[in-house]
């Protein structure tokens, strides 16, 4: 893909892995956009790239969503990509996460992915073209890894991501629309919800003392391999080593998640 004189904008561009792959773009040419909920970190990082805006962008919020448009437009006339990449998790078992915090879950990781294609959407299909990049996870591609005890909302909202990204690509692939699916694996971005029922003698904290260590990539590890599809024009960005391999294991399978299970013992596997 080429970024010289490209716009994109990246929500929550701000710090983690969104930060890595904006100073990326910028240093193949791109106007960057950093829409982040902490305006501060958004501004710190714009004021170190040349020809970047930022922008507070909280993705719960349609006026939030469609403000970030418009000073995006009003700056640079077009945008030519987003990246939509805000998302939380919170940790617990199934059935002790709260309605409340399954519903933010939702909001943030869903809703709020289907905000920002609402939003910018109308304007690529105006002039013909755009790129729209879509966070996933790692857990959500590949089934079975014993973490997804503690993660069964988060694994929801980004199995929801993926159908999100592949109706959009099948339904404006005609009208330039491309889509990118991005499924990082374990990256180490500073935050790492610890289980919400994680304290001694609860049966959250139980399971998670039980689970295999898992080895962390570095944000660098997966902006190398978004850049990399976005290059080749790929659809799927999976930072999971051997993942091609896991997806066939997975659809050979049917889905079901205990063939990958050997994958994740501890001597033979170390990555989501």
């Amino acid at each position: 893909m080429q970024f010289e004189g490209k716009t994109v904008v990246i929500t929550a561009g701000a710090s983690g892995m969104g930060r890595r792959i904006a100073q990326r773009m910028s240093e193949r040419g791109a106007n960057t956009v950093i829409a982040d909920i902490n305006r501060e970190q958004a501004l710190e990082l714009a004021a170190q790239l040349p020809s970047s805006l930022a922008v507070h962008c909280d993705v719960r919020d349609s006026v939030d969503v469609e403000r970030a448009r418009d000073g995006a437009l009003e700056r640079f006339g077009a945008v030519d990509v987003v990246m939509s990449h805000a998302g939380i998790a919170t940790a617990g078992l199934v059935h002790e996460i709260s309605e409340t915090d399954w519903q933010r879950m939702l909001d943030v990781n869903v809703v709020g992915m289907a905000r920002v294609v609402r939003a910018f959407l109308p304007h690529m299909l105006e002039r013909g073209s755009g790129h729209f990049i879509m966070t996933s996870s790692s857990l959500a591609l590949l089934g079975g890894h014993p973490v997804s005890a503690l993660a069964v909302p988060y694994i929801a909202s980004k199995a929801a991501v993926i159908g999100l990204a592949q109706a959009v690509a099948t339904a404006h692939a005609s009208e330039g629309i491309n889509v990118t699916l991005f499924a990082p694996d374990a990256t180490d971005t500073g935050w790492s919800p610890e289980p919400a029922a994680g304290e001694a003698g609860s049966r959250a904290g139980q399971v998670a003392a039980g689970l295999p260590r898992y080895a962390r990539q570095t944000p660098e590890q997966a902006a190398d391999v978004l850049m990399a599809a976005l290059d080749a024009g790929s659809f799927l960005a999976s930072a999971t080593p051997d993942h091609r391999r896991l997806l066939r294991v997975q659809a050979d399978a049917l889905l079901d998640p205990s063939a990958l299970w050997a994958e994740y013992e501890p001597d033979t596997a170390a990555h989501i």
